[in-house]
């Protein structure tokens, strides 16, 4: 018996851990919009530089990232699943876009 309640403790436990992890996608998506936001005000300066263009275009990258992100988010057919993905393509998105803002500076 004790057995059986440790076992429904803990996968309890991880169902609850799956499905916090759900509400954390629009945290991790205005992160990364916030990156994507200062990416665009350094490829406003660097316009005309020699890595301009591939700034940009890893800002381009993030963008689409960013729109799978929310996609994901606000469409989860598989759930938690879509959900993990979402927080991922987040993530991906915040450091392409770091990534072009660091390379417009240089």
């Amino acid at each position: 018996m004790k057995r059986i309640i440790t076992a429904a403790a803990l996968i309890g436990g991880m169902t609850l851990g799956a499905n916090s992890h759900a509400w954390e996608c629009p945290q991790h998506i205005a992160a990364a919009e916030k990156a994507l936001a200062a990416a665009a005000q350094a490829l406003e300066t660097a316009q005309g530089s020699p890595n301009s263009a591939l700034a940009h275009t890893l800002r381009d990258d993030a963008e689409m990232l960013l729109h799978s992100a929310k996609h994901n988010h606000e469409n989860p057919a598989a759930g938690a699943f879509d959900h993990a993905r979402s927080m991922a393509k987040a993530k991906s998105a915040k450091a392409f876009a770091e990534t072009a803002e660091e390379l417009a500076n240089r």
